[in-house]
């Protein structure tokens, strides 16, 4: 289809840990799928250390350095503060190369960075003005980043992974057992402890939450201070797979996060025929705008008289609506306009 490859310079997409890792993920995927060439460089990794991710980071600048422009372009996936400062440099050592820098924005940090004057809003500015193109997750981010940078944003969504081939409908009584289901880096702003009370005030509930992170031995104890602890399991980070079939056994995705720059594990519960609840920031309103079995909600009592109105959405009309907005050919055609690839 085209004679350029796609260097995708990103954190490591086999984590599994956080949106960047997913999207980029799904972006290979359909890559590998369509027969576009590309290639996979991982500039650090969540589960390295520094000693290790400096080196990572050192690798995947030189192969940058040794890189032809003329025979690839470079897409750069950035999160805050030292993913910013790496791609910062990739994208000044590409155009020092006069090669063609895509760089998509991808943390809720970014919102913070530029409504105060400092090094990170330098930094990004210094990003924006290095890059070929910018990209934005959605429209409400364009608007924000061409405001505050003064650059020209085009709207490039993360793509919808593989969801499970079959399609099973859900016959859930909301007065009977409810299957919920988060899955999060798990931080004090994505208001997990919500869902913790969620289960206390609705014993009809159990819930399985996924991932790790620095508040999640707070969490286990607010759970086993809980009345609902019998209801409440912890599994870790799982793998993408192990978190889809996980996805595909229960009844509601809830995650009432205060703060997001995508919402994509909305998008990964829908695409699996899963009802989701998701908090009401305009990030995440305009990514699951026009979507089927969507409910916005944040406290405990508002999730709780939310259920009801999604619980029992088609699994069949949640799965065509998220890949009406966000399937592969979608993003594919996207893409390949953006970058003028044939």
């Amino acid at each position: 289809m085209t004679t350029l490859k796609i260097l995708l310079l990103t954190t490591d997409p086999s984590s599994g840990k956080g949106g960047i890792a997913t999207s980029v993920a799904n972006c290979a995927a359909i890559l590998k799928n369509k027969n576009i060439p590309f290639e996979v460089i991982t500039s650090h990794s969540p589960s390295a250390s520094k000693a290790k991710n400096t080196f990572i980071f050192l690798k995947a600048l030189l192969k940058v350095v040794l890189s032809n422009p003329q025979k690839n372009i470079y897409y750069l996936h950035v999160g805050p503060k030292g993913s910013l400062i790496r791609k910062t440099i990739l994208s000044l050592v590409i155009k020092i190369k006069d090669g063609k820098t895509y760089t998509h924005y991808h943390s809720p940090a970014f919102l913070d960075y530029l409504h105060n004057k400092g090094f990170w809003k330098l930094t990004l500015a210094t990003l924006s003005k290095c890059s070929y193109k910018n990209l934005a997750l959605n429209n409400y981010w364009k608007n924000i980043y061409e405001t505050h940078l003064k650059q020209q944003f085009s709207v490039l969504p993360n793509p919808l992974g593989a969801s499970s081939a079959t399609t099973t409908e859900r016959q859930s009584n909301p007065k009977e057992k409810i299957m919920a289901i988060c899955a999060a880096r798990l931080v004090e702003d994505k208001n997990i402890q919500e869902l913790i009370l969620l289960t206390e005030l609705n014993k009809n509930i159990t819930l399985t939450i996924i991932g790790g992170g620095n508040y999640e031995d707070t969490l286990h104890q607010l759970a086993n201070k809980s009345t609902a602890r019998d209801r409440i399991t912890f599994t870790g980070w799982l793998s993408n797979q192990e978190t889809k079939s996980r996805l595909s056994e229960a009844d509601i995705f809830i995650l009432p996060s205060k703060y997001d720059s995508f919402g994509m594990v909305y998008i990964e519960a829908l695409s699996e025929g899963i009802p989701v609840i998701a908090p009401s920031i305009p990030a995440v309103i305009d990514t699951l705008q026009g979507l089927k079995g969507v409910a916005h909600a944040s406290s405990a009592t508002e999730i709780n008289n939310a259920i009801d109105s999604v619980i029992n959405t088609p699994a069949s009309k949640i799965k065509e609506s998220v890949k009406e907005k966000y399937g592969e050919e979608i993003y594919l055609e996207t893409l390949l306009e953006i970058t003028k690839q044939p």
